[in-house]
């Protein structure tokens, strides 16, 4: 099967661009949640209907100079993304960025008869593109300053400049129905979501999160060449198996080590299965025939796309409406399925061809070797006079300038020298913020273990990073409030020969805290924890401020407030002279706290905070 070399390249691109797009769009455009829902879901839904402009156009214009135009303007646009320093022009950069790399994709579609190579780009593009990912240890090029991240963002668009120019469609032969290009958008969201994800792998282990890594980009490349593989030459057995692995993937939750909700382990052959089916079923679309014309390649390009966009918002709007999503990437998968079945007479038999095979090894090798180049992280040590409590609402990990800002917001808690971190608003992987493992990237950074803790789905909840011994873990799924659901991670830890428990949360109130059965729950928990005369400690973003109704209620459970000699104690970063605090470190009595801090920085929306607790009335 030939493969589309330029198709290949600027997807790899277009990752590159949507990477930085989907974030943007939640950091900067939807301000983390106060622009409503329907507002970011117009904003980004226009830049896709923008794309099914290309096929008029192509009336004026041929479609080949179309994309080699469209694609000259994605180039540029990922360039002038690695020179934004944040902010509302990277926001703007990336939908322009976005908006080319789609009429690109459009305009190939229509520039090319046969199908088949340029499916196979695709995947290729995917499957590089999971590579690359891994190898750079989930933060991209865009993310990373210095001239060696330079130089490797001009071999790649170097490398796609070059192959765009050669590109030359016009020896192909006729092969594909149009609606084979429906497949596209619903392939690319089942990669993003969990096929080629290989943060989501590295969440569904614990002691080989680089082999996860290692074997999720290794197929990858392999599910490029689906047609060599006899088992999948019928379209019906990758069609069952793509719908298999995203209701395994849907449903794959389980309790692990006493924490609810987690990925098991097994979810990774899911993972597996589904980007092989994912190649086979693309394969055996393009090999479909039908009635042909290229305005109906063009707009079932741009359609699919569209699908891609309704399914992004499909899955993650359904936090904020109180719905399942569920239905999306078992919806998904049934239309790439239906598309690979409809039309098409099977693949022919092919030997396997050995430059796959080489391409393998090259991925293993590339994301084995990423602890090899990471180098010593700057040694620390916590205080021996107290315990050194820390909370931190990371915002996925974004800075208030919509830059992946993971290093910075792991060089701020080194520098409060923590015991324990409790973090809030962390993910394993979500697509929607760049499929980043932000909880694992601080963890290795400080030096810490961590116990991961789901609240709205297997990888977006909160995080305990501790430096001492861990005695127990369970936590608490809490009833709903906020849109995003909650929980509680209880702790137990030994510290100077005793036990303590650490209570790691995030409430997500109803507005005004209307009902206080989330809070009251919490205050229960801490109770029963406290039950064993043991200290018992809740951290995190309680979105509830000192002398409101809900703050009684914990301290009418027995904690006390560490942080009430600084207060007020801003948690935001500056804001005029705005001061609000809603993170918060609480205790049970007998304790005290001093040298509390809460830096200034605008690595999230939320400042870092940190006290140290010492035994006293």
């Amino acid at each position: 099967m030939r493969i589309r070399l330029d198709t290949t390249l600027g997807v790899v691109v277009l990752v590159d661009v949507l990477r930085v797009f989907l974030p943007s769009l939640i950091t900067l455009f939807g301000r983390a949640g106060s622009t409503p829902a329907e507002m970011m879901g117009l904003y980004a839904l226009s830049w896709f209907v923008l794309a099914f402009l290309t096929v008029p156009l192509a009336r004026l214009v041929q479609p080949r100079l179309i994309a080699l135009g469209a694609g000259c303007l994605l180039l540029l646009a990922r360039l002038a993304l690695q020179l934004t320093g944040g902010g509302d022009p990277q926001l703007y950069v990336a939908s322009l960025g976005l908006l080319a790399g789609l009429v690109w994709l459009v305009a190939t579609a229509m520039g090319g008869r046969d199908a088949r190579p340029v499916m196979a780009g695709v995947i290729a593009g995917l499957a590089a593109s999971t590579v690359i990912h891994a190898a750079l240890d989930g933060i991209d090029l865009m993310w990373r300053p210095g001239a060696i991240p330079w130089a490797l963002l001009a071999v790649e668009l170097g490398l796609f400049g070059l192959f765009l120019i050669r590109a030359d469609p016009s020896d192909e032969e006729y092969s594909g129905a149009p609606r084979a290009w429906l497949a596209i958008g619903p392939a690319l969201l089942l990669w993003g979501l969990y096929t080629g994800n290989t943060a989501h792998a590295q969440a569904a282990t614990v002691s080989a999160q680089q082999a996860a890594a290692v074997i999720v980009a290794a197929f990858a490349v392999v599910s490029a060449a689906p047609a060599a593989l006899p088992v999948l030459r019928r379209p019906l057995p990758p069609a069952i198996a793509l719908v298999a692995s995203a209701v395994a993937f849907t449903l794959g939750r389980a309790t692990v080590g006493g924490v609810h909700g987690v990925a098991p382990g097994w979810t990774i052959a899911a993972q597996i299965i589904g980007q092989l089916a994912l190649g086979a079923c693309l394969a055996h679309a393009a090999a479909a025939f039908g009635p042909d014309r290229a305005a109906r390649r063009g707009l079932a390009a741009a359609a699919g796309m569209l699908l891609f966009v309704v399914f992004v918002f499909g899955y993650y709007a359904a936090y904020d409406l109180y719905l399942s999503n569920q239905w999306v990437p078992i919806g998904a998968a049934l239309v790439v399925a239906v598309l690979g079945l409809v039309g098409s007479t099977g693949l022919p038999r092919r030997s396997y061809d050995r430059r796959f095979a080489a391409a393998a090894v090259a991925a293993v090798v590339l994301v084995a070797a990423v602890p090899l180049w990471q180098g010593e992280r700057p040694r620390w040590e916590a205080p021996r006079d107290g315990l050194r409590i820390a909370a931190y609402n990371i915002r996925m990990g974004y800075g208030e300038s919509g830059r992946l800002s993971l290093e910075q917001q792991a060089d701020a808690l080194r520098e409060l020298r923590p015991h324990v971190v409790v973090l809030s608003e962390a993910d394993r992987g979500w697509l929607l913020n760049g499929g980043h493992d932000g909880v694992r990237l601080i963890a290795e950074r400080l030096g810490m273990h961590y116990i991961w803790a789901p609240a709205t789905d297997e990888v977006w909840g909160d995080a305990l990073l501790t430096t001492l011994p861990i005695t127990s873990i369970r936590n608490h799924v809490l009833v709903q409030g906020g849109p995003t659901g909650a929980q509680a991670l209880e702790v137990g830890l030994r510290w100077q020969g005793g036990d303590i428990t650490v209570i790691g949360t995030h409430l997500q109130p109803p507005p005004g805290w209307r009902e206080l059965d989330q809070v009251e729950q919490l205050g229960g928990i801490v109770r029963e924890a406290s039950r064993n005369g043991a200290p018992v400690i809740v951290a995190g973003d309680l979105n509830l401020q000192p002398g409101e109704r809900a703050w009684e209620v914990l301290t009418g459970a027995g904690l006390t407030d560490p942080l009430a000699p600084a207060r007020p104690f801003n948690t935001v970063p500056s804001r005029g002279h705005v001061v609000e605090q809603i993170d918060h470190v609480l205790v049970t009595p007998g304790f005290t706290g001093k040298d509390q801090a809460n830096p200034d920085v605008p690595h999230s929306d939320h400042r870092p905070i940190a006290v140290t607790l010492v035994a006293g009335p």
